[in-house]
């Protein structure tokens, strides 16, 4: 009997929606301004709203349609897993002294214009036919945290859900901190957006903090998998307890959609939940172990490489000297230390430090050792215009790259054209 009732309403906002979309204004900046029709639709009971008021939820309606908002708050001495929510305050601080370029940077904003953002979907692909039933997000206050979700309770309630999401957002929010958003939710959430777009708030430009690339460039060496929940419990310390996988959120929702009974996305809502509280400890973490160079040798080398890519030769410097220091015993692992430490000291045109590394490197005669003795040779000829012995290095070069199969550069063609020119030079010189 509920079920009927509830279609007959479903049917009844549906033709009440198509009126006022035959009625509605537009505003001059384009976007269509709803009839607020709150005081009706309040008459109607919403599903099982009192169980939604269990789960700090309530409704808000638009026309004669709703979303329901959930809002928690968090105090910032809460630990989620082995971080306190507060310290990321500490870690904002030392950015601000940071003059570096680097992806995690938050440069000259505010801690308040970062929302930490997730969400859940009908599906893994990103299609048009792909709906998002779940947005939530995470903002910094002045004396809390605050969690907020959005969750459509049907596929006629998008409107609401756009609206209220983008109404309600902080409006000094300039930056996402996502886990895969780049190639997963905001792209999901500007193709969802474009339906809805003549009815709700413009889409800001955000810029965007995505934490799975921090964390494979970070872990990938020392998990055997970077997806979040793997973090969390690898380097996060928190534990999730009875947690519903993402893979069955849609399913869960599915089941919703027929009974209208919240207890079946409960779960979903808590591991959203526990998705975004995860992202700000994983900032937190990331931005640790960054701006103190690395915690581990291999760690300290990947953050230098990550500095490199940024032409921050400086930073990427100190890095790789961290990581000779703290290696021992792997010549093979101090070699490639040895040698991204020549490159870099040399793009600081500090070519007579960079050699005594290239010189390491060369006489080790590992994987590296031929494409040392390229840079030895470099060195001699066009610095030191000692033609012999730049000659001497290309045939070293050669010699070890026959004698590594590993070493693919530079390639052997790439040493007998350098021969074949240095032995010419060597001719006309006598």
């Amino acid at each position: 009997m509920y079920l009927r009732r509830n279609n007959g309403l479903k049917l009844k906002n549906k033709l009440n929606r198509m009126k006022h979309h035959m009625s509605h204004q537009q505003c001059t900046d384009g976007i269509t301004t709803p009839t607020q029709n709150s005081d009706s639709m309040k008459e109607e009971n919403i599903p099982f709203e009192k169980e939604w008021e269990n789960l700090q939820a309530t409704p808000r309606f638009l026309e004669d349609q709703y979303v329901i908002k959930r809002e928690m708050e968090y105090p910032f001495d809460y630990y989620h897993g082995n971080h306190a929510l507060g310290e990321l305050f500490d870690i904002w601080q030392r950015w601000q002294k940071e003059t570096a370029v680097h992806p995690l940077h938050p440069n000259e904003r505010k801690l308040e214009d970062l929302l930490f953002f997730d969400t859940e979907t009908t599906g893994l692909n990103s299609g048009a036919g792909n709906m998002i039933f779940l947005l939530g997000g995470a903002f910094f206050s002045q004396d809390k945290v605050h969690v907020n979700q959005f969750f459509l309770p049907g596929p006629e309630a998008e409107v609401p859900l756009y609206y209220y999401f983008l109404d309600d957002m902080n409006t000094s929010i300039q930056h996402l901190a996502t886990f895969n958003g780049k190639a997963f939710d905001w792209p999901q959430l500007k193709t969802r957006y474009t339906f809805v777009r003549n009815q709700v708030p413009n889409l800001p430009e955000f810029g965007h903090f995505d934490l799975l690339h921090s964390s494979r460039r970070l872990f990938k060496h020392i998990l055997p998998s970077c997806k979040l929940s793997v973090v969390e419990s690898e380097i996060l310390g928190f534990e999730r307890e009875n947690d519903t996988p993402g893979y069955l959120a849609p399913m869960l929702y599915f089941d919703y959609l027929n009974e209208q009974n919240p207890a079946f996305i409960e779960s979903v809502l808590t591991h959203n939940e526990w998705d975004i509280l995860s992202l700000i400890t994983l900032y937190i973490n990331l931005s640790d172990r960054v701006l103190r160079l690395g915690t581990t040798a291999r760690e300290s080398f990947e953050i230098g490489r990550w500095y490199e890519q940024m032409k921050e030769w400086k930073q990427a410097e100190w890095c790789y000297k961290k990581a000779v220091s703290e290696t021992s015993g792997l010549m093979d692992w101090k070699e490639n230390n040895y040698y991204a430490l020549a490159l870099v000291l040399k793009k600081q045109q500090r070519d007579q430090e960079a050699q005594l590394y290239f010189a390491d490197v060369f006489h080790n005669e590992g994987a590296r050792s031929a494409e040392a003795a390229v840079e030895m040779a470099k060195y001699m000829e066009h610095t030191e215009k000692d033609i012999e012995k730049a000659l001497f290095y290309t045939k070293e070069a050669e010699r070890t790259q026959g004698n590594n199969i590993q070493s693919t550069h530079p390639t052997q063609h790439d040493i007998e054209k350098r021969k074949a020119r240095l032995g010419n030079k060597v001719i006309k010189g006598k």
